[in-house]
């Protein structure tokens, strides 16, 4: 059943798209064109990735009005209020012979979406963005924090250097030992929600967004501290980042129940997949790259073939009442087709990859072993580098607590408690 929320992010992104649509099909001389309800949108699902703050492409940044009109370093005006034929911003989006000179390398926008814009600039190019939805924070202006704030993600370097920890529009770069913080990394987001190191290190993918606003795939160049691409995707915040073990694709899971896939070094859409009947949380990618693995809100572990975006199968028991609520959490053992995953049942459990046996109604073959059920909800799981020990992460009513186990017999190493202050 689609909870409150999920509602509420389908009907806001189905109001943006119905008002788009009708203002489009409306007589230019009807209607007032809204900056924030139906241009901001289009240039923050096509033009924002490579016109931001962090990455202002030709020194051109789309996502604060001013610096919107102004232009970038060409010296020209990109909007003229009042004169669209003097815009630069329409002359680079509008196609000539079926070419447009923006967005780069991709498609021209829609004629309507064209239309819109030199519409806007006719009226006056008139700024009717809410104060609170103003964007305050880039790498000059950080958040300030008055407490600290709630840690959504976190991921250590492979070679286990750097520890990311997600923020508030950021994530922070410290070193693993705690003695240093050395960078902060802003960005569009203002909610992270996964953070993954690529497999050498060169590279941070982060997924997050603005709540039922926009999704967004972001990947940073750890050395350099900047910013390589920023991908809008969805009316939602996006989750569950894993990187092929050749690290050339990102996969991650999305609130309107699909699994996708980009190229890190394009940002193209390489993967889709909507099996799923409820928000998907995470995924994993098989040791030979050649399967996908996601977990969602639908109670569910599914399978797929990454090249031809083919579901295969349920991992887990498709036995209705065997699993209790979503599952949030996988991890791939590091050098075997093994998957940890953590559900709101607390209750860790490793399962097979692929299937060795039949499928019957009523199974759960793949299941190697379940453990110790923690307290709440296990949010996040991992395997230790080596593979021997798994760790495990809960909250309920306050209440966190981090248990270590052995992988091989499931017994329980050690564990540690905290509460909400």
């Amino acid at each position: 059943m689609m909870s409150a929320i999920s509602r509420l992010c389908l009907s806001v992104g189905v109001a943006l798209l119905l008002v788009s649509r009708a203002a489009a099909e409306e007589p230019a001389a009807d209607l007032q064109v809204s900056y924030y309800k139906q241009i901001r949108p289009i240039f923050q699902a096509h033009c924002q990735g490579c016109h931001q703050p962090a990455k202002p492409g030709g020194e051109y940044v789309m996502t604060q009005y001013g610096q919107l009109l102004a232009g970038g370093e060409t010296g020209e005006a990109a909007v003229v209020a009042g004169k669209p034929e003097e815009s630069n911003l329409l002359a680079q989006i509008t196609p000539v012979d079926g070419q447009a000179d923006m967005p780069k390398d991709k498609p021209p926008l829609a004629e309507s979406e064209i239309e819109l814009v030199r519409r806007w600039i006719e009226q006056g190019a008139l700024d009717d963005t809410p104060a609170d939805a103003q964007q305050k924070h880039d790498a000059e202006h950080p958040p300030e924090y008055v407490l600290p704030p709630v840690v959504t993600a976190i991921d250590y370097s492979p070679d286990g250097s750097l520890l990311a920890v997600s923020g508030y529009h950021e994530v922070l770069l410290h070193k693993a030992d705690g003695s240093q913080l050395v960078a902060r990394l802003v960005g569009l987001s203002e909610r992270i929600e996964s953070l993954a190191f690529s497999p050498d290190g060169k590279w941070l993918a982060v997924t997050g967004g603005q709540p039922c606003r926009m999704g967004e795939v972001q990947i940073w160049n750890v050395e350099q501290r900047s910013l390589k691409l920023s991908v809008p995707v969805t009316y939602d915040t996006v989750y569950g980042a894993s990187w092929s073990p050749d690290g050339k694709f990102i996969a991650f899971g999305c609130a309107d129940n699909s699994v996708r896939a980009i190229d890190a070094e394009t940002g193209k859409q390489v993967f889709f997949n909507a099996a799923s009947n409820d928000w998907v949380l995470d995924t994993a990618f098989s040791v030979d790259g050649k399967h996908l693995v996601s977990v969602g809100r639908d109670q569910t572990v599914k399978l797929f073939v990454f090249e031809t975006e083919r579901f295969v199968d349920n991992i887990t028991s498709i036995t209705p009442g065997a699993l209790t609520g979503g599952i949030p959490a996988v991890d791939r053992h590091p050098q075997k087709d093994e998957l940890l995953v953590g559900g709101s049942d607390g209750v860790p459990k490793t399962y097979l990859m692929h299937r060795t046996k039949k499928r019957v109604i009523g199974d759960d073959h793949q299941k190697i072993r379940h453990f110790d059920g923690l307290p709440g909800r296990a949010f996040s799981i991992e395997y230790s580098p080596d593979g021997e020990r798994i760790a495990a992460g809960s909250s309920s009513n306050g209440h966190g607590e981090l248990r270590v186990y052995q992988n091989a017999d499931g017994k329980q190493l050690w564990r540690a408690e905290t509460q909400a202050v």
